[in-house]
């Protein structure tokens, strides 16, 4: 279960352990609180998975539990596994409403988000203690989730995510005056445009970046705020918004230096995949990335447009130091490929099915 299936990281991830679960002849459907005919979702129709979209309103609506409750109780799932705010909370409420003996578990891509205030504790609470298991995509995760909710940490396990690296290591490197209309050093970061990124320092570091031209991949409910600062910036002839892509691994490999600008993020799939590529990584310094670039790449102070540019600039200016950094990124990037996280995931279900109902979750 997740909110749509517009692409982003939990998104993705979702998408790629769905197909894998298949090839191991679990038989698994999606549900959506939103259709939007997104790639991803057309991809795992073709595929032939089962794709259930609610028709009960917005994605916040509490309609959504009462739609979803019918929905649970007309399949007889093994196992009901939920992906993001509010699906985690509309899925804890229509499980005890449809199927209070059903294994419930989740998934926590992030180690910040904006319910994290002393008002909506008591809500957490009660919703992650409806959940057999909470998968984290990382320690940093874990441990976040830990220090707000206390009582979940012995029902915490880290499963981190994982690409196809071989779809990424073996994509072409076409060129980018052809691809992209631009010439000279490509700058590049992949994210949505909201609240957990932070392309706005990247793009006031490219006052400082003379002659690089910056690809932006992704849409995003700040998009339009952003293309208006760099307008104000003088930087917007230099400054390219893409948009939703689905040729991600070929435009990455386009990248001289892959940018992760981020004021927080839970493990940062873009950041692996332009590792996979063989791109060199530069990322903000936040407990998920560090986690996952470690010494692959170089990390920057959050929020930091000089310390950025500085940065920038001198790996742009040294192709042996850049090269290094790719050859350390593809090293890194081949511990976490798709199958190991699939078959942690396909070992977890595999578990809770197992397990009498008196080892299942209870509500604080």
């Amino acid at each position: 279960m997740i909110n749509t299936l517009e692409p982003a990281g939990a998104e993705v991830l979702l998408r790629d352990v769905t197909l894998g679960l298949a090839r191991r002849g679990v038989e698994t459907a999606v549900y959506l609180l939103r259709s939007t005919d997104s790639p991803l979702e057309r991809g795992l129709a073709e595929a032939g998975i089962p794709l259930h979209c609610s028709r009960a309103g917005p994605v916040g609506s509490p309609q959504q539990v009462v739609a979803l409750a019918r929905h649970l109780r007309a399949h007889a799932y093994d196992v009901v596994h939920a992906h993001l705010f509010p699906t985690q909370l509309w899925g804890a409420l229509a499980a005890r409403l449809a199927a209070p003996r059903t294994p419930l578990l989740t998934t926590e891509h992030a180690t910040h988000n904006r319910r994290r205030r002393r008002l909506l504790q008591a809500m957490d609470r009660w919703m992650y203690g409806n959940y057999r298991h909470v998968v984290c995509v990382s320690h940093a995760v874990a441990a976040a989730l830990a220090r707000w909710v206390p009582a979940v940490e012995p029902r915490l396990r880290v499963i981190p995510n994982g690409i196809d690296v071989g779809r990424f290591a073996g994509a072409e490197r076409g060129d980018p005056q052809r691809l992209l209309g631009v010439a000279g050093p490509v700058l590049m970061m992949v994210a949505r445009f909201e609240p957990a990124r932070d392309q706005a320092t990247l793009l006031r570091a490219m006052r400082h970046l003379n002659g690089a031209q910056l690809v932006l991949v992704g849409d995003g409910s700040r998009r339009a705020e952003h293309q208006r600062l760099a307008a104000a910036l003088g930087v917007a002839e230099r400054c390219h918004f893409l948009g939703t892509r689905k040729d991600v691994e070929r435009l990455i490999k386009l990248a001289d230096v892959y940018v992760q600008s981020s004021h927080w993020e839970g493990f940062g799939i873009a950041v692996l995949e332009a590792m996979a590529s063989g791109v060199p990584v530069v990322a903000s310094r936040v407990p998920g990335l560090v986690e996952l670039v470690d010494s692959a790449g170089v990390l920057v102070e959050p929020g930091n447009a000089d310390h950025l540019a500085q940065v920038l600039n001198a790996l742009l200016r040294d192709p042996e130091r850049r090269a290094e950094l790719a050859r350390r990124g593809r090293a890194r990037a081949d511990a976490f490929r798709i199958d190991g996280t699939v078959d942690r995931y396909h070992s977890l279900y595999r578990e809770v099915c197992r397990a009498p109902a008196d080892r299942r979750a209870s509500p604080d």
